[in-house]
């Protein structure tokens, strides 16, 4: 690196304009050319099947999708992870992290003044013995001499980057991008953490629903018991029939513990995710699972790539890695500033008994102009563009992935619809047969415990609902969650400088 600096009392503006357009053409040969990125940015997500409209973005779903379940107390346990949940601590910090960064980079572009006030004593003694001589008047003796100095100096400089070539600019919207991605990283923490508490706590709402048809099936198989070992003992049933119905209840015991472990698991989940302890949880009380519109809106599949927050931010950092590749292609330029110091030097010399004052004052443009950097500005070039094309390959798999979430969810939404129409009428099946039973029973014609049967294979039925009916709220959730959580956000401005895009659109 060498440095001119340049300072004259009668022409400076001439003398500095000239030296910089030297410098600009020296520089200007070595600076590589613009040229967009080998992989191109996705602008549309592949929702085949799904309905788009690439004019005006959909609103669904809402921001709080979750109140549409009419459920305070869900609505409460969100409540409380919003304002107490770790993970969405550690979005916060990260989000701190890059409003800090941000303010730093500002505060390079200011002018820079400092002060300094230095003071320095010093202190000589010195003691001279003498022996007698001899002669008259020359009798031994000594002298002793003590002597101080003192030093002053006050200072003050002053520095001003002019960033004529955007460096620091860039530096500047790079940190801002950094930014703008961490608040979307911290709003896809939000999502995740409102669909993982809705998730968990329906899936414990669900078995207390399939736990209390169980203890009807329960109590049901208890009776069957009852009435075979009465029949039994009156030699009327074979014995072996009341070994089958103690094992109906172990079997159902079973089940019912199974079913107590998996919603323990769920509260268990519940409080990790809030960051509580289980015990906090206890007071949770069951409800009815809510009843679902199972329609797909038609808006459902409109702007993906705006709707999720991940998505999003993973585009901001696409915008982070171009800024990159300026502020590298700016250090191929000169970098022009402005220097001033100003300063005042007291000396008091040993034994001179008196001040001496000095003061000093410069003020001048400097240049400061690359010409041998043994191939670091081109590491960095090739290396800020790698990036980038990193930055956008990464943005590209979450956009293929988010529209796999839909679809995959769109699909299962629709599979489960045809299993719930179909398993309706074997519901009406087990119904009719539950009627029939208590009509023959009602006659005396039939075995007491033909009724029972109909009245379990009626709840069994009943529990084979509720299994489709918990599967498919999870996939809805699921389908909210993929398509952001209620997040609607817009895309930064294409930079046609670095960016190009594919031609391929949704293919719906």
């Amino acid at each position: 690196m060498h440095q001119f600096s340049v300072v004259s009392p009668r022409r400076p503006v001439a003398a500095l304009s000239g030296l910089i357009v030297t410098c600009v053409l020296l520089s200007a040969c070595g600076a590589p050319a613009m040229a967009p990125a080998e992989l191109p940015l996705r602008e549309h997500a592949p929702l085949a099947g799904l309905a788009h409209d690439q004019k005006s973005p959909g609103q669904w779903p809402d921001a709080r999708w979750w109140h549409e379940f009419n459920d305070p107390q869900l609505n409460a346990l969100i409540e409380r992870a919003m304002r107490e949940a770790p993970s969405l601590d550690r979005a916060r910090a990260r989000f701190e992290t890059a409003s800090r960064q941000l303010e730093g980079r500002q505060a390079e572009t200011r002018a820079q003044l400092e002060g300094s006030v230095r003071a320095n004593q010093s202190y000589s003694h010195t003691d001279l013995e003498y022996p007698a001589l001899g002669l008259p008047g020359f009798e031994a003796g000594s002298a002793g001499n003590s002597q101080r100095s003192n030093v002053g100096l006050a200072s003050l400089s002053f520095g001003w980057d002019l960033d004529w070539w955007g460096k620091k600019r860039a530096a500047i919207e790079a940190a801002l991008d950094q930014r703008h991605a961490a608040r979307l990283e911290q709003a896809a923490a939000a999502s995740a953490l409102q669909a993982g508490i809705t998730r968990a706590y329906m899936d414990w709402q669900l078995r207390q629903a399939q736990l209390s048809n169980l203890d009807t099936l329960l109590s049901a198989a208890r009776d069957s018991v009852r009435i075979t070992a009465l029949r039994v003992e009156r030699d009327i049933e074979n014995p072996a029939r009341l070994d089958q119905a103690h094992e109906q209840v172990a079997n159902l015991e079973q089940q019912r513990a199974q079913l107590e472990g998996a919603a323990r698991l769920d509260q268990v989940q519940l409080a990790a995710l809030m960051g509580v302890s289980p015990d906090q949880l206890e007071g949770l009380t069951a409800r009815a699972l809510p009843e679902l519109d199972t329609t797909l809106p038609q808006d459902a599949g409109l702007e993906l790539i705006a709707r999720r927050p991940d998505i999003m931010a993973s585009r901001w950092q696409v915008e982070a890695g171009m800024r990159d590749i300026d502020q590298a292609r700016a250090d191929y330029y000169p970098n022009v500033s402005l220097s001033a110091l100003a300063g005042f030097l007291r000396v008091h010399p040993l034994g001179s008994g008196r001040n001496e004052d000095i003061g000093a004052a410069s003020f001048g443009p400097a240049v400061t102009l690359p010409i041998f950097e043994g191939g670091r500005l081109d590491a960095r070039y090739n290396a800020s563009r790698a990036q980038l094309g990193s930055a956008i390959a990464d943005y590209n798999q979450r956009v293929v992935d988010a529209a796999h979430e839909v679809a995959q969810q769109s699909v299962t939404m629709e599979r489960i619809e045809a299993q719930r129409r179909a398993q309706s009428q074997a519901l009406e099946s087990y119904q009719h047969r539950l009627e029939l039973a208590r009509e023959r029973d009602a006659r005396g014609v039939e075995d007491p415990r033909s009724l029972i049967e109909a009245q379990q294979g009626l709840v069994r039925e009943r529990m084979n609902r509720l299994a489709l009916e918990g599967e498919l709220l999870d996939t809805r959730i699921q389908l909210i969650h993929a398509l952001g959580g209620g997040y609607h956000g817009r895309a930064p401005e294409r930079d046609a400088r670095y960016l190009t895009t594919e031609s391929t659109t949704d293919g719906s």
